[in-house]
């Protein structure tokens, strides 16, 4: 999560995940955009309520070396997300400190969006970490409202990962031209910042856009009221997923 340092005007940042290889993603977006903005650091590592809830008698583990457990016990299950919190907590010291920013972490229990949302001030960036499980190469995608133009953090976090920014646009379905999304005028914002744009008339099109565009992130700077739950967004899009608090 990103919040405002106090005089100084930068949005805050708060990078949460529910497991480590999602919080290491989220703080590389994080760290990209503090370091413009000299924006305060935020972790939030979250027990997954949905996680702790299930059954363990049928259960296999898969660990990081890629070796395979069986007998998973909701004890194991505790000291697993308290090991990924920790190594979280240290990461996200430690690359703080190299880059002279500002950090604080926290742990939570509940569901990942909800936690961020709930222990975020207004304005505050929130990045919600997602491993890919093949290296996405596509470009950045920013979700907007119709005739809205385009953050500033967005263009800066395109720039800074040499990646094109693609805009969809939430519009109206009497906007779309034929079955899917189709090209549209460029949003506002600087010439030849945004690659391409595509029109998104229904929560099913913007879905199927992302399921089939392997971004690097996307974000969202449409409202949230009209578009799908940002958890079905991000499980779409299988990246990481920013947003602004107040949304």
């Amino acid at each position: 999560m990103m919040r405002k340092t106090q005089g100084r005007g930068a949005p805050e940042g708060d990078p949460g995940a529910s497991c480590y290889p999602d919080a290491e993603a989220a703080l590389a977006l994080a760290l990209d955009l503090a370091r413009q903005t000299g924006a305060e650091l935020h972790g939030v590592f979250v027990r997954e309520t949905a996680l702790l809830a299930a059954g363990y008698a049928h259960s296999r583990v898969v660990t990081y070396s890629g070796q395979r457990q069986t007998g998973l016990t909701a004890g194991a299950l505790a000291k697993a997300f308290q090991a990924d919190a920790r190594r979280f907590e240290g990461l996200l010291a430690r690359r703080a400190k190299a880059a002279a920013l500002v950090s604080s972490f926290r742990e939570a229990e509940g569901h990942l969006q909800e936690e961020l949302r709930r222990c975020a001030a207004a304005g505050d960036i929130l990045i919600s970490g997602f491993k890919p499980i093949l290296p996405a190469a596509g470009c950045i995608a920013v979700i907007l409202a119709e005739g809205q133009a385009v953050p500033g953090f967005a263009l800066r976090l395109a720039r800074s990962a040499r990646k094109p920014l693609v805009a969809l646009v939430a519009c109206a379905a009497a906007a779309q031209t034929g079955p899917g999304a189709a090209p549209a005028a460029k949003p506002a914002g600087p010439p030849g910042d945004v690659a391409e744009t595509r029109l998104c008339a229904q929560p099913e099109v913007l879905l199927r856009q992302l399921e089939h565009m392997s971004p690097v992130a996307v974000i969202v700077a449409a409202p949230l009221a009209g578009l799908p739950p940002p958890a079905r967004i991000q499980e779409a899009a299988r990246c990481p997923l920013v947003l602004r608090s107040g949304g």
